[in-house]
């Protein structure tokens, strides 16, 4: 994804942006719905491949190189932080050496989410010490004045200061539906199944197709 926003800067239309932004959502609530929840710790743009489908793009969850269990974050509240920090999708409570959550993650989506909306990259040309103060202090990246509404409260709603007022990846797939159903537009969505099959459909604003199944590449 980082290559495809910022290097080859590539015609993205708002339903294929969405597109990504669903697949990316259900990948994560797959990893933090596993009977032992997994948080991958490094979520950016540079952790979501795309592969160009037949109609649109496919995404695939990678780098697990930092990932944790659940109950591996909560053990390390009893020694020292195994702390992995990428600076600009980095959660307020990270910077202030606290452990990893599935909260954290989700801070992490919404600054990809911003990536998606603002084709930049996050904080570009900013000191680490002044994205830090920034960030602890509740500052925000300016939102890009071509996003749609319900989109920017996707967004907001997953770098909120605080991890108990961030949705989570189940309730984030639910509002990125919205936004696609009020996009209002035909567009397709994409999968693979199970045994590897390509399945592709083009779907209306009133029938949206839930059932991705995201690739992860470990």
């Amino acid at each position: 994804m980082h290559k495809m926003l910022h290097e080859d800067k590539l015609s993205l239309t708002w339903n294929e942006r969405l597109s990504i932004a669903l697949q990316a959502a259900k990948g994560i609530n797959y990893l933090h719905q596993l009977q032992e929840p997994i948080i991958h710790r490094d979520i950016k743009s540079l952790n979501f491949l795309l592969e160009r489908a037949y109609e649109g793009y496919a995404v695939k969850v990678c780098d697990f190189g930092v990932a944790r269990t659940r109950d591996e974050t909560i053990c390390e509240t009893y020694g020292k932080p195994n702390l992995v920090i990428t600076l600009p999708w980095s959660a307020p409570e990270i910077l202030r050496l606290e452990r990893h959550t599935e909260k954290s993650d989700i801070y992490s989506l919404g600054i990809t989410y911003w990536e998606l909306a603002a084709r930049n990259r996050p904080y570009e040309n900013h000191a680490n010490d002044n994205i830090r103060a920034s960030v602890l202090a509740g500052n925000r990246l300016p939102m890009p004045e071509n996003t749609p509404a319900n989109f920017r409260v996707v967004i907001n709603k997953c770098w909120a200061q605080e991890p108990q007022d961030r949705p989570s990846s189940s309730e984030i797939i639910q509002m990125v539906e919205k936004c696609m159903q009020i996009q209002g537009n035909v567009f397709s969505m994409f999968w693979w199944d199970v045994g590897g099959t390509y399945r592709n459909t083009f779907l209306h604003a009133h029938s949206i197709d839930t059932n991705i199944v995201v690739f992860f590449l470990f």
